[in-house]
């Protein structure tokens, strides 16, 4: 019987791509610079490709910061300080509070009947700002965050720590939410956990997909627990 869920945050409770492209927005009029969706595009593929190096240990957030809007801006051709535009932009983004649909349905409805808890690898104080002004925060018992645990998702230590802080429940009354296979469901099955996948690109679903139950909207998580 399941009695602790973890769940992510970006894509999954709050709408990341949204946040991001309206905080791009925002960004590029305020420092007067010209934006169209294929910023949006770039900025996608950068970041997937820095936080995928980050699941695998290749680099930490530190170098990301870095190197996100350098090469987002090298990529497009646009003269600007990649480092010093990312500091903006986290500052900007941190205020960021767009939900996905069903967030708060399905927020009420689990934390009445389990230990509701947040698994990130996102910036802790960034989450936690972001939570917050979502009015979020009051769904959750405890939030784990790579940065405070140290290790990130997918990592086992990252599960690990999770456990011992909630005083070693068994893995079996355990479940993770994500919609990162490589983060969160990989993570989740090699911790020994029940995962659960929300798809929220609305990608083709294939036969390797090791998730215990795949959801297309955050709605249909009731019809599993």
């Amino acid at each position: 019987m399941i009695t602790t869920v973890l769940i992510d945050v970006d894509n999954t409770l709050l709408d990341f791509n949204e946040c991001a492209r309206s905080t791009i927005k925002t960004a590029f009029k305020n420092r007067n610079l010209n934006y169209n969706e294929n910023v949006f595009s770039v900025f996608k593929e950068v970041n997937d490709i820095l936080w995928c190096k980050i699941e695998t240990g290749e680099i930490d957030k530190q170098t990301l910061y870095q190197l996100r809007w350098k090469t987002v801006f090298e990529r497009l051709g646009i003269s600007a300080n990649g480092p010093e535009f990312e500091q903006y932009f986290r500052m900007l983004f941190s205020e960021s509070k767009q939900p996905v649909e069903g967030a708060y349905d399905i927020l009420e409805y689990l934390s009445d009947r389990y230990v509701l808890c947040v698994a990130s690898n996102a910036s802790y104080q960034q989450q936690l700002k972001r939570l917050n002004h979502a009015d979020m925060l009051k769904y959750f018992k405890q939030i784990f965050n790579s940065e405070k645990l140290g290790a990130p998702k997918p990592e086992k230590a990252f599960f690990d720590a999770c456990f011992e802080r909630l005083g070693n429940v068994p893995k079996n009354e355990v479940i993770m939410i994500g919609d990162s296979l490589s983060a969160d469901i990989s993570g989740g099955v090699s911790s020994g956990i029940k995962t659960m996948w929300f798809n929220y690109d609305k990608i083709p679903v294939s036969a390797d997909i090791k998730a215990d139950y795949i959801v297309h909207s955050l709605a249909e998580i009731k019809n599993y627990l």
